[in-house]
């Protein structure tokens, strides 16, 4: 009996061996298998096309496609496709690239624009003043001269900047199946007509060159090729991620707006468009057919430009929208693929170097620059310095782009973290005839012509022509020697010719024509950053005539000419994030100049001393909203003052019409003024969209002869309510105005940046 048993026994626990066996063998035989089906499952590939602004929906599209679980085993895209697509590949995540969107300043970044405080101290004023800038060559020997048309209306150094920026860590020369997902891109060769696939080499060039817009931006010249946007020849390159190997397509391309067209019909706008899509249109219709799932946001009325943060949380909005309506394809592509609902692929393999700020920097290597021009180059590069942040790294880039000197900038860090900084800069070798315009109500129009001759190879020595083609006419000729880092000296002369007109509260007095020759000869200049100091010495010559045409004749006491020598000092603190409606920084110029008529006296008395400054500084009331004091005094320290010299106030602008002279709100023209000025104003804006403002501003201003008795003599108030538009040539102003020193309204219009 107790053998029996313990056979018993024996047997159930053999059997139960056997069965743990049978479920253990069995769920390794269903591993294998799962595993194998995943080795042997059909590849995807995900293909976006180009669209300017209306590719940010390419993010919306992935976002979908990472939370149903769907794995990209390639992606390829042409212009805007291939920057979403490159930065997906690289291993950022959809809110990587969301982010990355949502706090950029596009409007910066498609421009070649370096913002004011990378600019150097020296050169910041015309970045408010010319609208073109055409390159030109002086024919020397067999070199053949005149004005020639840019390849492109910007470089597209802002936008390669943040592209090097992204791309950290591959900037080698690397296959682009090496990524954490294979990635390819189009461009399209200028002198061969021929599509170009990119798969290999610097990642950021790459994309940069897939999406250089012709007209736009200037194409890349790579080896012996001149690549422009892909998207004029393969807009949607179903066909670039069969060749990489994929088996099921996933694509995203923009239905064509006809509604837009139908707006724009019959205008240059209309054909552009349409040329675009005949380029194009063979491959787009033969890619479409080939494609498994196709997704369409529908992003009208958003176009190629749109790039405001509403719009772009929109377009990205439409982007799920889209792929949310082939839900039940994406199912049913996930089921067919053997993916566990569960346990969803992921797309994003590990990149090392994106969370990587601080950058270890073994050696700093300059290409395309002499030694002798490598020394103007060190001023914003420290070679001691071995550690920097990716913020750094921009705001360096963008300080040697800022100083004009050079046609582009690039860079690349080659090796791993330590890297080694290959700067390649390309010098200016043409000069360039820089153009401005601006309208006025007061002024009418004006136009700003100046160009910038470089002497020798050293960006050492410069030669500037400015002119002011206008009512008011004027002509500067400039020669500077820029030596060290600080340091710059010259000679200049200007020639002015002026109609202008003298008003005695509010009613024109008299018209006096004027035409002033001055040379200055620049001791020196010296800059540390934002601040600049100049001293100075000058020698001015006044003409009088009577205006012609003019019932309003000056005393023939005014029509005596005049000679002057004169002695400056003068000091600027400026370090404003923009000059029109500023909201950040400050400003602060302080001026003390000795008038003289025999260089120690005038007229055999004391010389005159003059002392002004100008002070204002914007404050953030509330959201968009900024609030802008402002001081501005001039003492003339004679009792006996020169009438060029003597204290002007009126007009929109300080010294638009005479140095000497301080802006007044509201004001009709110039009016003399006692000895000793003060003005405060209060300036109220309110940037209640993109580009568009509204203002007020409300000023008082004191006058008398002495400063201790200032607030003794006559003093009045004015106001002034505007609107504002900025555009890329200049700002739009619509403005009334009063002020109790015309005791009158006064409408003002003007277009352009002043000058």
């Amino acid at each position: 009996m107790f053998i029996f048993v313990y056979m018993k026994k024996r047997l159930v626990i053999t059997l139960l061996f056997l069965s743990l066996l049978i479920v253990v063998f069995g769920q390794e035989v269903h591993q294998d298998s799962i595993h194998d089906q995943n080795q042997q499952r059909k590849k995807v590939g995900v293909v976006l096309s180009g669209g300017g602004a209306k590719g940010f929906a390419h993010v919306g599209v992935l976002k979908v496609l990472e939370e149903i679980g769907i794995p990209i085993d390639y992606i390829a895209g042409t212009s805007m496709g291939a920057v979403v697509g490159g930065l997906y590949a690289l291993g950022y995540t959809t809110d990587m690239i969301d982010s990355l969107i949502q706090v950029q300043d596009w409007n910066h970044l498609m421009s070649d624009n370096t913002y004011r405080e990378n600019i150097p101290a020296s050169r910041r004023n015309n970045q408010s003043r010319y609208v073109v800038s055409l390159p030109y060559q002086i024919p020397f020997g067999d070199e053949s001269g005149g004005v020639s048309l840019p390849a492109g209306v910007y470089t597209g150094q802002n936008i390669n900047n943040l592209f090097l920026n992204s791309t950290i860590g591959y900037h080698n020369n690397i296959s682009f199946d090496d990524l954490p997902i294979p990635f390819g891109c189009i461009s399209a060769d200028v002198r061969t007509g021929e599509e170009i696939a990119m798969r290999e080499g610097n990642l950021a060039e790459a994309i940069r060159a897939s999406m250089a817009i012709p007209g736009m931006f200037t194409p890349v010249e790579k080896d012996s090729m001149l690549l422009i946007d892909g998207g004029v020849i393969n807009n949607y390159p179903v066909d670039l991620v069969r060749e990489m190997g994929a088996d099921i397509v996933i694509g995203v391309i923009f239905p064509l707006d006809e509604k837009e067209i139908e707006k724009k019909r019959g205008s240059i706008s209309e054909i552009t468009q349409q040329i675009w899509n005949f380029i194009g249109q063979n491959k787009r219709s033969s890619n479409i057919q080939d494609t498994d799932i196709l997704i369409t946001p529908d992003v009208y009325p958003y176009g190629m430009l749109d790039f405001q943060r509403p719009a772009i949380d929109s377009i990205v909005a439409r982007g799920i929208t889209a792929t949310l309506d082939n839900r039940d394809k994406l199912i049913d592509l996930k089921e067919s693929l053997y993916i566990s609902e569960n346990k969803g692929v992921s797309a994003i393999m590990s990149n090392p170097y994106i969370d990587l700020d601080t950058l270890i920097i073994n050696n700093i290597f300059v290409e395309g620059i002499t030694q002798r021009e490598r020394s103007y180059l060190n001023r914003w590069i420290d070679n001691d310095e071995k550690k920097i942040s990716r913020s750094e790294l921009d705001e360096m880039i963008s300080k040697i782009y800022g100083s004009g000197m050079f046609t582009s900038v690039n860079y690349r860090l080659e090796g791993a973290n330590p890297f080694d900084l290959i700067l390649d800069v390309e010098v200016k070798k043409s000069n360039h005839l820089n153009l401005g315009i601006h309208f006025d109500s007061n002024d009418m129009a004006a136009i700003l012509a100046n160009t910038t001759i470089r002497l020798n190879s050293s960006l050492n020595s410069m030669f500037d022509i400015t002119t002011r083609l206008s009512r008011d006419p004027y002509l500067i000729i400039d020669y500077s020697i820029n030596r060290g880092i600080f340091f710059k000296g010259g000679i200049n002369y200007k020639i002015s010719k002026n109609d202008l007109s003298f008003y005695d509260r509010g009613e024109l007095s008299y018209n006096l024509g004027l035409t002033r020759n001055s040379l200055n000869l620049v001791f020196s200049e010296f800059y540390f950053g934002n601040i600049m100091l100049h001293l100075g010495a000058q020698m001015e010559h006044f003409h009088f005539f009577k205006a012609m045409g003019s019932i309003f004749d000056p005393p023939q006491s005014e029509l005596n000419n005049q000679l002057y020598f004169n002695y400056l000092l003068n000091g600027i603190y400026d370090n404003l994030n923009t000059v029109y409606f500023p909201t950040s920084g400050q400003y602060f110029s302080f001026q003390y100049s000795l008038h003289t008529d025999n260089f120690v006296s005038l007229e055999d008395e004391a010389p005159l001393s003059v002392v002004s400054m100008n002070f204002f500084k914007p404050f953030a009331i509330s959201g968009d909203v900024y609030l802008t004091p402002r001081v501005t005094a001039r003492y003339a320290l004679n009792d006996s003052v020169p009438r060029m010299y003597r204290n002007l106030a009126g007009g929109i602008t300080d010294g638009h019409y005479m140095p000497q002279q301080i802006s007044l709100q509201g004001s009709t023209g110039m009016e003399f003024m006692e000895n000793m000025v003060f003005t405060t104003d209060l300036t109220l804006h309110y940037n209640f969209t993109t580009n568009n403002y509204l203002y007020t501003n409300l000023n008082f201003t004191a006058h008398n002869n002495h400063l201790h008795t200032l607030f003794e003599g006559e003093s009045f108030f004015g106001i002034n309510l505007g609107y504002s538009y900025k555009t890329v040539a200049g700002p739009l102003r619509l403005e009334l105005g009063y002020s109790g020193l015309s005791q009158r309204l006064h409408p003002y219009v003007s277009f352009g940046y002043y000058f």
